[in-house]
């Protein structure tokens, strides 16, 4: 039986180096882990440092532009109605003022064709009342002429070429 204690001494050794060795990596686990705590810490205390007062700032900013904000908002809200109401005014002007030009156009066109129109038969009627009485003071003096020339004994010929190719 000596046999097995040696085999129990033996495995009792083993055992205990296993126990060693695993208390050594829990030992270095241990300081591992402290070790990283304490720089999460560290790193946890400059973020405090620096992001608390960024974080009080933008607080303060955001607090101070909240107002603006809201009264810039409504302000382009009221720009905005203005805006339009005015657009629709002016809309309706030009539509009313292109609504008289037309009006006035026609107008403007009627005067200028009666204008004409008029025009066209008063020269009509001078050309008329001249030209009427003028052929007939022409004929009379061409038949004094003639008259006269027969009185005179002049040969004269028929047909005189400054007449207008009118016989006599």
């Amino acid at each position: 039986m000596q046999t097995p204690q040696i085999v129990f001494i033996i495995f009792t050794a083993v055992t205990s180096v296993g126990v060693l060795i695993q208390a050594f990596v829990l030992l270095g686990m241990y300081f591992a882990v402290k070790k990283s705590t304490d720089e999460v810490h560290e790193l946890s205390d400059q973020l405090k440092q620096h992001l608390v007062p960024t974080l009080a700032t933008s607080r303060n900013l955001i607090e101070d532009i909240s107002p603006k904000i809201k009264v810039a908002t409504s302000n382009l809200v009221e720009a905005s109605g203005v805006l339009r109401s005015q657009a629709e005014q002016i809309n309706k002007t030009v539509a009313h003022v292109a609504n008289v030009a037309e009006a006035q156009v026609s107008r403007v066109d009627e005067m200028a064709t009666a204008i004409l129109d008029g025009l066209t038969q008063t020269t009509a009627a001078v050309q008329h009342g001249i030209a009427t009485p003028l052929k007939q003071v022409s004929g009379v003096l061409n038949g004094l002429r003639a008259g006269l020339d027969v009185l005179r004994k002049k040969d004269r010929p028929t047909h005189i070429e400054g007449d207008g190719n009118h016989f006599v």
